[in-house]
């Protein structure tokens, strides 16, 4: 048993950390540790032991009933921001430390239950870090309250106060954790973007007004639970708006989203009398990959060119993926040299890119030979507004420079400039005097229109001949 037990903590995920990581992981947990055992040691008695009572079961009815919610949010990495720090804050607010402290421990228990699996050091670091929260929050609340009295406004002020020093403590110490344990983590996986800061806003206003309650009657704590759920609800519109204009093959933006930012871009070039190109990109041969390798492969070979593609361009530029194996990038302020540069760089780092290693580390398959799995592609490039002054003019001619760089050998970049524009029909004009309608133009054999539609159905007939 000795031994197991030896060898069970010889395994811990803890000893894989780097040396700076693990001290601040150690740091954290001793520091809330000692606050812990000081706070009971100040404790004068346990009054307020129904507060307690109210904040824990009320936050924990709040947790389980956004259970469903919670588990269809994204968790993407390491930092995830919910309103459980709500409860914590309010019980930092109006309880002694020691008993504040006693209602994170216990939900951070019942969160360890309910989570089933987890990396204990990170369950213990994530709880120190609670703990730490909460001492902060209390004695920035009781700092403030000095200096500000306790009037109607000193008292919010206060509370407000107590409830950033919370959520400060918590996003600096999990941002460098996080930024220690994975490294080259970006500022937004570390610290949070504008979702993760209006969570923690919310949870912050939540957590002050949940306090003021409380301090009328501990019942308003449970009064508190329909709100957190519905706010909980509101979580979501963010990621199903992300959802909705995002393909979820290649994480890319939807061909409908790309138009409507690609025309607002144009929108601008037009005020401003700016350049805008409008790269359309296809991937040779494509189809034999499936064929070869199946369509797993051949997923995986299309993610890993839409990564390439939107880590080789500016983040003002507008990617996304057109259908098929097709993207289209929109780039702003930019003229005909720029965009050609731009497309060779991008033709280039396809071409050059180890896609079998990157389908292999996904797939482990191994029949993705290097030096056989190599992927090519095709670019059509054109600018407005000598190509065109809307989007369908722009990919109009696009696609036709895109079809010219396949027919030259694929693996090309061609300009719009460079191919022949597309015919115009004009309008109809008055039938002759003397004879009627019918005679001009018969029902029976319409003429098409020139319109991108056109072109996406002659391209339905030809796959065959440019893959």
């Amino acid at each position: 048993m000795v031994a197991q037990s030896r060898r069970a903590v010889r395994y811990w995920a803890l000893w894989t950390l780097t040396v700076p990581a693990f001290v601040v992981v150690v740091l954290v947990d001793l520091a809330a540790i000692g606050y812990a055992v000081q706070a009971f040691t100040d404790l004068p008695s346990w009054r307020g032991v129904d507060l307690v009572f109210a904040l824990t079961v009320s936050a924990l009815i709040s947790v389980e009933g956004a259970r469903r919610v919670e588990n269809r949010r994204r968790r993407g990495g390491a930092l995830h921001k919910d309103l459980a720090p709500a409860w914590m804050i309010a019980a930092a607010l109006i309880l002694h430390p020691a008993l504040a402290v006693l209602v994170a421990v216990l939900l951070r228990i019942w969160w360890r239950i309910r989570a089933g699996k987890c990396i204990p050091y990170r369950w213990a670091f994530s709880t120190a870090v609670h703990v730490l929260g909460v001492g902060a929050a209390h004695a920035t609340f009781t700092a403030t309250r000095d200096l500000t009295g306790d009037s109607g406004l000193g008292l919010v002020v206060s509370m407000v106060a107590g409830a950033l020093a919370l959520v400060a403590t918590d996003t600096v110490l999990c941002g460098l954790a996080i930024s220690l344990i994975i490294p080259g983590s970006t500022w937004r996986e570390t610290v949070g973007g504008i979702d993760d800061l209006c969570t923690d806003a919310t949870a912050a206003t939540l957590g002050c007004l949940l306090a003021a309650a409380c301090l009328i009657s501990p019942w308003f704590a449970f009064v508190a639970i329909p709100i957190t759920l519905t706010a909980q609800r509101a979580l979501l519109l963010g990621q199903l708006e992300s959802e909705a204009q995002t393909d979820p093959k290649t994480n890319l933006s939807r061909v409908d989203w790309w138009r409507r930012r690609t025309e607002e871009m144009l929108r601008t070039a037009r005020t401003q009398r700016e350049p805008m190109a409008v790269l359309l990109i296809d991937i040779d041969h494509f189809k034999q990959v499936n064929d070869r390798h199946g369509h797993l492969v051949g997923d995986e070979a299309l993610r890993a060119v839409a990564t390439i593609l939107r880590s080789a361009i500016r983040a003002k530029d507008v990617i996304g993926r057109f259908g098929g194996e097709e993207f289209v990038i929109a780039l702003p302020d930019t003229g005909i040299d720029e965009a050609t540069v731009t497309a060779d760089r991008l033709r280039n780092a396809v071409a050059a890119s180890p896609l079998a290693a990157m389908c292999a580390g996904v797939l482990d398959d191994p029949d993705l030979d290097p030096d056989t799995f190599h992927l090519t592609i095709s670019i059509g490039v054109a600018v407005y507004p000598a190509d065109g002054v809307d989007v369908d003019d722009l990919l109009l001619r696009a696609d036709r420079a895109m079809y010219a760089a396949k027919a030259a050998g694929r693996n090309r970049v061609r300009l719009a400039a460079d191919t022949l524009p597309p015919v115009r029909l004009a309008p109809p004009s008055e039938p002759p005097s003397g004879r009627s309608a019918a005679h001009v133009s018969r029902p029976d054999s319409p003429v098409p229109s020139p319109t991108l539609s056109g072109v996406r159905q002659d391209r339905s007939t030809s796959a065959a001949d440019r893959r």
